[in-house]
């Protein structure tokens, strides 16, 4: 018989829903917590796997579908077509018991407009005779042609003036010959020393100290720091001319910005005590030139302050920064398409071959007909209102299409993956991204500014610093005409040569504007046509 201390006392229903509720509060909780983690967790490994195919892998970001039939899953619209490997000859390779053929690339012809050496090479008369008597005669010739280069020569150029005066007659003074003024005053840096070496330092890469041993090797001492202060005096003299070039550009109802980071031992504009500095290039560009703008920091102000009288366009990525030039509404933002792709490129790129990304594709094969539409824009050489009647007529169902699936889809993605922020991306800045379609002179995307910006760089991975802020100055500069140079296909070492002999000696505005590559061009030789489609 149980004692009355061992009887169990009975538990309200009330208590017991109570308990069951929190319990399940608790589980839900802790479902809730599980879920949290593994997303995280998945999110984790998304940006583990991109970072590696990033550093990885290759970095294209070509759809592949656009050339593949079996990309038409998901759109019934026509794809471009098929681009055809070119054929290479084949020759056959004797190896035992077997013929197996090789594939070889076919040897490219040698550019007629080079000047041709020729060495000939004959029989003496004696191997004319045969054993019998018999002469041979000359019955034709086989040419071998080969490339061949001549070293870099250095010579003296020695400005002599003459001098004149009346014999007895002191008073009347002396008189001197003039000479041209020279880019650096009394230096002996001429003008053709001066464009070789800045197109080695900012066209082909090449840091001052590396440049100092090919000129050890050519027997001429040059100290880098002779070289660097040539560098910045160089820049500071192209400055009205670069200014110029600006005003050329802000005249198109249409440029392009971007921006990345150098590094500045010495920026006037920040703390003496810190090691380093992290500056930004600017660059701002169209089809009338290229401009690099260095300055201390990312603000958006330094855009404004640059583009405080232009009126039209400006195509960027989507970085805050510069959401200050369009308040007033005398400028109107147009975003980069490529940027909105690279997004669901990474997520393709991560996914590999092995895992089907259905959305992807779909959203991949829609940019690429807005692309393949751009192509075929540039192939035709379209006018800007026949671009503009292209794009209204079958670029802007496209962009419907892929707004309406975008709109459709994202509520049924996980929120926190790479995909719903891609698809978020791409809705948040719609309106900047369809804006490419009022204007035939407006760009899809900001690649533009991207590979103006390119080859700076590229430099930077080699000189890796500047050393102060005129030097990042002075390297804006030259940067500026080089790729202004480039946009018209003038061959640089000729240009700035041009640059350098005339500015000097320019003293009126319109002496200085003549100079722009646009104006240079009918006194500076092209890169020609052959080369530079290759």
């Amino acid at each position: 018989m149980l004692k009355a201390a061992e009887i169990p006392v009975p538990i309200e229903a009330g208590l017991l829903q109570k308990m069951l509720m929190l319990q399940q509060l608790k589980i839900s909780a802790q479902e809730a917590e599980k879920l949290k983690q593994a997303q995280t967790i998945a999110q984790l490994k998304e940006q583990l796997r991109l970072a590696y195919i990033r550093r990885y892998a290759r970095s294209s970001e070509q759809f592949a579908e656009i050339n593949d039939r079996q990309g038409n899953l998901f759109d019934e619209g026509e794809y471009p077509p098929v681009m055809q490997e070119p054929v290479e000859t084949q020759s056959s390779i004797l190896v035992a018991e077997h013929t197996r053929k090789v594939q070889r690339g076919k040897r490219q012809e040698l550019p007629d407009y080079l000047p041709v050496r020729q060495i000939e090479y004959t029989l003496p008369e004696a191997e004319l005779i045969g054993p019998n008597g018999e002469v041979f005669t000359q019955i034709g010739t086989e040419v071998l042609k080969q490339l061949e280069v001549i070293p870099a020569e250095v010579r003296i150029i020695e400005h002599i003036r003459h001098k004149y005066a009346v014999k007895g007659r002191e008073e009347l003074g002396v008189r001197l010959a003039p000479m041209p003024k020279q880019p650096i005053p009394k230096s002996i840096a001429s003008p053709g020393l001066l464009a070789h070496i800045v197109q080695a330092k900012y066209e082909h890469h090449l840091p001052l100290y590396r440049q100092e041993q090919i000129w050890k090797s050519l027997d001429v001492h040059l100290p880098d720091n002779t070289l660097g202060r040539w560098m910045v005096q160089a820049g500071e003299l192209v400055q009205p001319l670069v200014a110029y070039l600006m005003e050329e550009i802000k005249q198109h109802r249409h440029i392009h910005v971007d921006e990345t980071p150098v590094t500045v031992i010495k920026d006037e504009h920040k703390a003496s005590d810190a090691v380093s500095h992290q500056g930004y290039m600017w660059v701002y560009t169209n089809h009338l030139g290229v401009v690099f703008d260095y300055r201390s920091s990312r603000s958006g102000s330094h855009p404004e302050e640059m583009l405080e009288e232009f009126k039209g366009y400006v195509q960027s990525d989507a970085y805050a920064g510069y959401n200050g030039l369009f308040k007033d509404g005398s400028r109107k933002s147009v975003g980069c398409f490529a940027h909105a792709r690279r997004k669901f490129a990474d997520i393709k790129k991560m996914a590999g071959k092995k895992h089907k990304t259905p959305v992807v594709d779909h959203v991949l094969n829609l940019i690429a007909k807005l692309y393949h539409l751009e192509s075929q824009a540039k192939e035709k050489e379209l006018t800007e209102t026949e671009i503009y009647e292209l794009r209204q007529e079958k670029a802007v169902p496209i962009l419907r299409r892929l707004e309406g699936y975008l709109r459709e889809t994202l509520p049924k993605t996980p929120p926190q993956g790479m995909l719903a922020k891609a698809m978020q991306y791409a809705l948040n800045h719609w309106e900047t991204l369809y804006r490419y379609t009022e204007d035939g002179t407006l760009n899809i995307d900001n690649n533009p500014a991207e590979r103006a910006i390119k080859p700076f760089t590229l430099g930077r991975k080699n000189w890796l610093f500047a050393g102060n802020t005129d030097s990042a100055k002075a390297g804006a500069n030259l940067y500026s005409l080089i790729e202004s140079a480039k946009l018209y296909q003038l061959k640089v070492y000729d240009y700035l040569s041009y640059v350098f002999e005339h500015l000097p000696n320019a003293d009126t505005p319109r002496k200085i504007e003549m100079l722009l590559p646009q104006y240079a061009q009918a006194h500076v030789p092209k890169i020609k046509p052959e080369i530079y489609k290759k």
